[in-house]
């Protein structure tokens, strides 16, 4: 009967060989007494220099978590929390200027009565993205209050 790396382990999975916390480090490629490669402060500080570095220049999050060792979901919260974004958008395209800037009366008057144009033709015409066009009309006519005064 072999033992395992940690003391707690489960009997059943230690008669096996390896209980879940050992299997999941061993298939992960961390030993017994290895720790996590951004452990100490100084190659937690080399991880963010490069995963910032590499986030900017448009490279995914995917990608730099398997190439740094660290779980994808962990990646994606550090690099929320740094507040680092890629450069440029989704297909090359750079993100929207006025993406987080505040309606004003005129902008929700074109997204709401130029119903000729198409919700593409009147993002383009706002500098705004598809989804935030689209979301806005929506959420507009949903409100019983009439913020801008269009209805």
């Amino acid at each position: 009967m072999s033992t395992c790396a940690v003391v707690w382990c489960n009997r059943a999975a230690v008669a096996r060989g390896l209980c879940v916390r050992c299997y999941a480090r061993y298939r992960r490629g961390l030993g017994p007494n290895d720790t996590r490669r951004y452990t100490s402060r100084e190659t937690k500080e080399r991880v963010r220099f490069e995963a910032t570095q590499r986030r900017e220049a448009g490279e995914s999050v995917a990608d730099i978590a398997v190439s740094l060792g660290v779980n994808e979901s962990t990646m994606g919260k550090w690099l929320r929390e740094w507040e680092v974004w890629p450069a440029v958008g989704k297909y090359g395209r750079s993100f929207a200027q006025n993406q987080w800037k505040r309606w004003t009366r005129e902008e929700a008057l074109i997204a709401i009565t130029r119903t000729d144009l198409s919700i593409a033709e009147r993002a383009a015409l706002l500098r705004r993205s598809y989804t935030a066009v689209a979301g806005f009309i929506h959420d507009y006519q949903q409100r019983p209050a009439d913020q801008y005064g269009i209805k």
